[in-house]
C-alpha cells in the first residue's frame, strides 16, 4: 500500500499546478520578510560621535571632562566633492539608484515567477537563486537609501548588481542551451549606465557584460551568435550614450545653479557679500573662533549723507560713493574678513579676533575713498564706524552687531 504524500491535502492537491503557484508566492513572501529582517538587524557603520567615545572612556573608568566646544557646536556635513558638477552628480545618484534597485527587484521577480511557471527544463533551485536576487535588489533599494553611504559607494554597487544579472542570465542561457534569456540581458545592459552617473563603474561593468554575452552567445544553442553581439554592442552604445545625455544635462543644472547661488550670495553693485549671504556663514565663524579660543569681531559702516548725495549729484553718484567705500573696507579691514552690503548705504564685517579700533578705522576708509577720486568736485565722503567683539560662547552675532550698531565712531565734522 502507497503512503500518503501529505497530511493535510491529498496528493492531488499538492501536486497541482494552482497549488505550485501558491506555494511560490509563499516562499517569496518569506524570503522577502527575512531579507528585510536581516537589513534591519544588520548593524551599519556610523560615524563616532566624540560624545560616544566619551560615554565609552566613562564605562572604562577614565574621567573625561566634557568639551562645551564639541557640544555646542554642529559639524555639518560636508559634501563630497568640492567640484558643482560631481556633487549634484552624486546627489541625483544617491536619490534615483535606490529607487532604480527596487523597480529592477520588482521586474526580476515577475520575470522569475513567469520563468517558473512558462519554463520547466530548468531547476527549482536555478528559479529560487533568480528570486533571490530579485530580492536582493529589494534589499539593496532599502540600504542604499539611507543617508550614511557615500555616493561613489552606491555607484558601485549599481554598477556591481546589474552586473551579476547580466551574467546571471547569460548562465541561464547555458543552462537552458537557448539564446532566449539573452534578450534579458540586452535590456539590462541598455538600462543601467543610465543610472549609474558615473563614467568607471560603467565601463568597468559595460566590459563584463560584454564579454558574458559572447561567450553565451557562442556556447547557447541557436544561430543568433553575430546578431547578439551587434546587439550587445549597440545595447551598451545607447547606454553610453544615454549616460553622456544625462550628464550633460546635470552638469548644465548645476552651472545653473552656481549662477543662481552667486546671485542670491553676492551683491550686484559691490561684488561684497548679501545680507543673507553673511547670515549663512555666521555658524562656520562662530565655530572657528570657539575652536579657536578667539573672539567673534563685528563691524558696522554707515555712509553718512548718501541721499543728500542722490539729491545733489544723481544716483549714478551715489552708486559710486557705495562702491568706492566698499572697496576702502576690503582694502582696511584684515585678510579673511567676509563683507557685506547689509542694507542700502551700510556695510557690516564680520571677522575672527579683537575688534580693531573704531576711529582708526573711520580715517582709513575715509581716506582710500579720498584717493580713488570720487569726491572730486563735491563734498567729501563720510562714514560712521561701529565696533563690537566678544567670545561666541557668551554672545551671538545678533547681539554683537546691535552693539557696534548703537556705538559708532563720531563721524568728521
Amino acid at each position: 500500500m502507497r503512503a500518503p504524500t501529505g497530511i493535510l491535502l491529498p496528493e492531488s492537491v499538492l501536486s497541482s499546478p494552482w497549488f505550485m503557484v501558491l506555494a511560490l508566492i509563499v516562499a517569496f513572501n518569506t524570503i522577502i520578510y527575512l531579507g528585510l529582517t536581516m537589513s534591519k538587524l544588520i548593524p551599519m557603520p556610523r560615524q563616532f560621535h566624540p560624545s560616544r567615545v566619551r560615554q565609552w572612556l566613562d564605562t572604562l573608568g577614565a574621567n573625561v571632562e566634557q568639551d562645551p566646544t564639541q557640544v555646542a557646536i554642529p559639524v555639518p556635513r560636508a559634501p563630497e566633492s568640492l567640484e558643482p558638477h560631481e556633487d549634484l552628480r552624486r546627489r541625483i545618484a544617491r536619490r534615483d539608484i535606490p529607487q532604480a534597485f527596487g523597480l529592477f527587484g520588482i521586474v526580476i521577480i515577475l520575470i522569475t515567477a513567469a520563468s517558473f511557471l512558462t519554463v520547466r527544463n530548468v531547476g527549482v533551485v536555478y528559479h529560487l537563486i533568480e528570486l533571490g536576487v530579485g530580492v536582493a535588489y529589494l534589499i539593496l533599494a532599502s540600504v542604499t537609501g539611507r543617508r550614511h553611504f557615500r555616493a561613489i559607494t552606491v555607484m558601485w554597487t549599481w554598477a556591481i548588481a546589474n552586473t551579476v544579472v547580466v551574467v546571471m542570465l547569460c548562465g541561464e542561457a547555458l543552462v537552458l542551451d537557448s539564446q532566449f534569456p539573452l534578450a534579458y540581458a540586452l535590456i539590462a545592459m541598455t538600462a543601467f549606465a543610465p543610472v549609474t552617473l558615473a563614467r568607471r563603474p560603467a565601463l568597468i561593468s559595460a566590459a563584463v557584460m560584454l564579454a558574458a554575452l559572447v561567450y553565451a552567445s557562442f556556447r547557447a544553442e541557436g544561430i543568433q551568435d553575430l546578431r547578439l553581439i551587434a546587439a550587445g554592442l549597440s545595447a551598451l552604445l545607447v547606454s553610453g550614450a544615454l549616460l553622456r545625455l544625462r550628464l550633460v544635462g546635470i552638469d548644465a543644472l548645476a552651472d545653473e545653479r552656481a549662477r543662481s547661488l552667486a546671485l542670491a550670495t553676492t551683491d550686484l553693485l559691490t561684488g561684497t557679500l548679501t545680507r543673507n549671504g553673511l547670515l549663512t556663514l555666521v555658524p562656520p565663524i562662530a565655530g572657528t573662533a570657539e575652536r579657536s579660543e578667539q573672539r567673534v569681531c563685528v563691524i558696522y559702516v554707515d555712509i553718512d549723507n548718501v541721499t543728500r548725495a542722490n539729491q545733489e549729484y544723481g544716483i549714478h553718484y551715489g552708486d559710486d560713493v557705495i562702491k568706492a567705500v566698499a572697496t576702502a573696507i576690503e582694502q582696511s579691514v584684515r585678510l579673511g574678513d567676509l563683507i557685506a552690503r547689509w542694507e542700502g548705504d551700510r556695510f557690516v564685517v564680520l571677522g575672527v579676533g579683537d575688534r580693531p579700533d573704531a576711529a582708526a578705522l573711520k580715517a582709513r576708509i575715509e581716506e582710500s575713498v579720498r584717493l580713488t577720486g570720487v569726491n572730486l568736485g563735491k563734498w567729501p565722503t563720510t562714514v560712521s564706524v561701529g565696533t563690537a567683539a566678544g567670545s561666541p560662547r557668551d554672545t551671538t552675532f545678533e547681539a554683537l552687531l546691535a552693539q557696534a550698531t548703537t556705538a559708532p565712531a563720531p563721524s568728521s565734522p
